[in-house]
């Protein structure tokens, strides 16, 4: 299984709950770097930029030692387009504040992403409803896989 990681997946292991610079979490960055090289764990490179948005001196580093995950190629960008349009003209998607959030994010990448891989499951923080387009809800509706943190923990291997 290969685990494609959005920005509040991240965030939340690296900068709220797991901090890399604790001892104790050693094992699990030396895990996810580790799944990160031998391509079981990826994103795409709009997490990236968000990332670097608001880059600090722990982003920066993980930006660097984890730069081969973060893809983009013309597969991804088809499936991207492909998504959109069934957002676009998907009934069960309402037309909001929240959808243009989701629409201008990494978040239909991601999805992209995970479709054109295949056998891929998409993990985040976000605990939204479909109605505010939280990431897993969305994927769901997509026909993509969506674990949150805890359950990511739990099934990596």
């Amino acid at each position: 299984m290969i685990y494609c990681l959005d920005t509040s997946a991240l965030i939340h292991l690296g900068e709220r709950h797991y901090p890399e610079h604790v001892p104790v979490f050693k094992p699990i960055w030396n895990h996810i770097y580790d799944s990160i090289e031998n391509g079981g764990i990826i994103s795409v490179d709009s997490v990236k930029i968000e990332l670097e948005k608001k880059a600090d001196e722990w982003r920066n580093k993980f930006i660097i030692k984890a730069v081969c995950m973060f893809k983009i190629s013309e597969s991804i960008e088809s499936e991207y387009a492909k998504i959109i349009l069934e957002i676009e003209q998907g009934p069960q998607f309402l037309q909001n504040t929240h959808r243009k959030r989701f629409m201008e994010g990494a978040d239909p990448w991601l999805i992209a992403l995970a479709k054109s891989v295949g056998n891929c499951t998409v993990v985040s923080g976000e605990t939204k409803k479909l109605a505010d387009f939280g990431l897993g809800p969305v994927c769901q509706q997509l026909g993509v896989k969506h674990v949150g943190l805890v359950k990511f923990f739990e099934v990596i291997k």
